[in-house]
């Protein structure tokens, strides 16, 4: 009897194992690029009436694609935080102007998820170099700093040749390092470059 058992277990955990993959069964590295627009919806102390929200934001994404539904892979960017131009600021030392632009290179490990053919959703979290340069008096500072980031997004691509699509990409992005949040909108385009 025991016999028995131990010779259906190796069966089955041959048959199992003879068949769990396909030898069709394809992995395939993807590149994506994608530019936009980029929109910070942060709450401000003190907003000045030049305030600049808005501005360019750009990735570089390549994905480990096999065939599961949890893909992953690696994300760089950059995206544009916002940007203050005001004239005749009276302060304590005298009136000046001031410049301040202030934006992030994201480096992310990005999760995604193809939800039904075509529709993908993706996951990130890494670090952002945040980077602060301001003109006043005459004078440029300039500062950086690695903080904690994320992003969740959700994208649409249509095929347009045998292995690229083309497509748009709704991001929600977070820098807690000066609490920025970001929502932007990106045209994005994949090429699968690998397969094996």
């Amino acid at each position: 009897m025991k016999k028995t058992f131990f010779l259906l277990f190796a069966f089955i955990c041959i048959y199992n194992t003879g068949y769990s993959q396909t030898p069709d069964t394809l992995f395939n590295f993807t590149a994506y690029v994608g530019a936009g627009y980029s929109y910070d919806v942060t709450s401000f102390d003190y907003e000045y009436g030049s305030l600049n929200r808005g501005g360019f934001q750009g990735y570089v994404r390549v994905m480990w694609e096999p065939d599961y539904l949890l893909r992953g892979g690696l994300e760089f960017g950059y995206t544009s935080v916002y940007s203050i131009e005001e004239n005749n600021i009276e302060t304590s030392f005298g009136t000046t102007d001031l410049n301040t632009n202030v934006y992030a290179y994201p480096l992310m490990l990005v999760f995604s998820m193809s939800i039904i053919e075509n529709w993908e959703v993706n996951f990130g979290t890494g670090f952002g170099f945040s980077v602060v340069k301001n003109e006043a008096f005459g004078e440029n500072s300039f500062s950086s700093d690695a903080a904690s980031t994320s992003m969740i997004s959700t994208g649409y691509y249509w095929p347009v040749m045998k292995d690229s699509r083309l497509g748009g990409e709704l991001r929600f992005t977070l820098l807690p390092k000066y609490d920025d949040y970001l929502i932007s909108l990106a045209i994005s385009f994949a090429y699968k470059f690998l397969e094996y």
